[in-house]
């Protein structure tokens, strides 16, 4: 830019005076753009938002009409926003200080900045339904909102008359309660169901193992257990308890009985040699065209037919292994065959973690509700195939908060059940949506889950994962931060509350991305000449450079209001909204 020539010494000091005052001018002219907005938020009883039940229900209707989801209200967050943000981060901070200071608790606790959503004029936000199959991810700390979050979209799920699933480590009344009351608004009251292994008296019972079309499908839930997040196909106790768990199974169906958790747990804790006798017999009944060879392989020298459990067992392996199995060979018999005659020390060591695992999930009072049994058991038995098909709205809850490892064994096994029925689903059924929201979600996260997010969306199963920090999905998968970007990765979809974890604040800004802005330089120069009839010399210019900004500033995650977000959703749309309170 042009340089300015001075002529009188006292000029520079009032050249800069100038300066100064036309930059304050300016500072007000840009800033004078948002004072009618931010003024009428400083007005306002404050930055929640209340509405009533008959309201939200006018919204859900209007999203279900237009085959969409209600996200309560907001606006795109553009470059536009973005340089409005920084202006008032910067320049323009004593514009929006009045309203900082409003925003205080009685004890002196900031609780947002506000003055955010007051940039552009919010609208109701609503999403295509489609755009759910990618999954969505959501983040934010303690009472940032995701309860309320949830109700919103749950409700929604339960207008449209869908399979809803929550799954709630700790056990949030508020959660469970507004679920059925959502239930209870659409006059089918029947379609919430409850489970709590501390409320067994009002709970229904969940048969983890009730459905099912192919039966390795059953081994791999119980290797879920094991696995907990970690590569099943890489840990040798885990694919040995895998194989276990999968003769075993097949040994209880060619004796025709259901495979429950109890029976497993009995097969593992107990000698197989009787079990295995058992399944022999049945299976050489079944498929033996010629009985009578049978006879001369049971008889001994001496005429006499072998009475005893080791003298029939080998005496039916010796035929199996020689006559049957040349026509009628089965890979499951022979693995229960191959189990039982492995070393005994061995297989111990080899199935040390089944144990425990089972025993966690058959003691009282889970025998009966992850274990039912139709003859006894007089309340509602569910499985996930029967959740689907009737659109039930089933709340979870693990109680992690009193024993956090049978919490989490219990969210492991419906998660790797409803993985597995997502995958039956896919394979062999008309696909239909359901809806599964996990809060607290690193608490129960393992490889069921990540395969739900991965290929779920085939299914029509839309997960909605919602934790507190980025690190807790790396602790819980044995600290593995490749297997955590794959969770998030997967996830199309992330909705940020107010974060204050450092880390996830940074990863969530890098996913916003960067937009070029528009950056002034300015310098101001003045200069003496030593010559006492040489004139006085002063400059000023200006540049504008484009920089590579943020669109949202990681720091700013933490000012999010409760119940404010900030959301990338599929396709690339960012949204800030805000989240109301529904109230009867």
């Amino acid at each position: 830019m042009g340089g300015l020539a001075l002529g009188m010494p006292l000029m520079p000091l009032l050249t800069t005076s100038s300066i100064a005052g036309f930059f304050a001018w300016n500072r007000y002219k840009i800033g004078h753009r948002y004072q009618q907005k931010l003024d009428a938020l400083h007005q306002s009883a404050g930055h929640l938002w209340f509405i009533s039940t008959d309201e939200a229900e006018t919204h859900y209707r209007i999203a279900r009409e237009k085959d969409a989801i209600w996200f309560g209200r907001g606006f795109r967050w553009t470059k536009h926003t973005a340089e409005r943000m920084y202006y008032l981060l910067g320049p323009g901070a004593e514009l929006v200080e009045p309203l900082e200071t409003k925003q205080t608790t009685e004890s002196g606790e900031f609780i947002g900045k506000v003055w955010i959503h007051a940039l552009e004029t919010e609208r109701d936000i609503l999403l295509p339904l489609d755009a759910l199959k990618g999954q969505t991810l959501i983040l934010g700390t303690t009472r940032a909102g995701k309860t309320r979050l949830y109700d919103l979209l749950i409700s929604q799920a339960v207008e449209r008359g869908e399979s809803v699933i929550i799954i709630d480590p700790k056990g949030d009344k508020e959660l469970a309660a507004n679920a059925k009351k959502a239930c209870e608004r659409m006059g089918t009251p029947e379609r919430f169901a409850y489970f709590h292994p501390a409320h067994p008296e009002d709970s229904c019972a969940i048969d983890v193992l009730g459905s099912w079309n192919r039966a390795t499908g059953l081994a791999s839930r119980i290797a879920a257990l094991i696995s907990a997040g970690g590569d099943s196909n890489s840990d040798p106790f885990i694919s040995f308890g895998w194989r276990v768990m999968n003769n075993f199974i097949h040994g209880l169906l060619i004796l025709g009985q259901k495979p429950t958790l109890k029976s497993l747990r009995t097969l593992v804790e107990t000698n197989p040699t009787e079990f295995t006798l058992a399944v022999l017999k049945a299976y050489i009944q079944q498929n033996d065209p010629k009985p009578e060879i049978l006879h001369s392989y049971l008889t001994a020298k001496n005429g006499k037919v072998a009475e005893d459990v080791p003298g029939q067992l080998a005496a039916y392996k010796k035929f199996y292994r020689e006559v049957l199995s040349k026509t009628a060979a089965s890979p499951e018999l022979e693995g229960l065959l191959s189990d039982e005659e492995h070393d005994k020390e061995h297989f111990s060591k080899m199935i040390v973690s089944l144990t425990p695992l089972l025993a966690m999930l058959t003691s009282r009072p889970l025998d009966t509700l992850l274990s039912p049994d139709p003859t006894t058991f007089h309340g509602r038995i569910l499985t996930a195939q029967r959740i689907i098909d009737q659109n039930l709205v089933t709340y979870i809850g693990l109680d992690t908060l009193s024993d956090s490892a049978v919490g989490q064994a219990i969210g492991s096994i419906i998660a790797a059940d409803l993985a597995s029925t997502a995958g039956d689903v896919y394979n062999y059924q008309i696909p239909k949506p359901i809806n599964i929201f996990i809060d607290e979600g690193a608490e129960v996260l393992n490889q069921p889950i990540i395969q739900l997010l991965n290929k779920g969306g085939g299914a029509l199963f839309r997960v909605f994962l919602a934790t507190q920090t980025l690190s807790d999905i790396a602790a819980r998968l044995n600290g593995s931060q490749q297997r955590a970007n794959q969770v998030i990765g997967n996830t199309n979809n992330t909705i940020v509350l107010r974060i204050i974890d450092q880390n996830t604040q940074e990863t969530q800004t890098r996913k916003f991305g960067k937009f070029p802005m528009s950056r002034m330089g300015t310098a101001l120069g003045s200069g003496i000449s030593p010559h006492p009839m040489d004139m006085n010399n002063g400059s000023y210019s200006e540049s504008m450079n484009l920089v590579d900004t943020d669109l949202f500033p990681s720091s700013e995650f933490a000012s999010l209001p409760a119940l404010q977000y900030l959301a990338h959703f599929s396709g690339g749309t960012i949204i800030k909204g805000r989240i109301p309170i529904v109230r009867d």
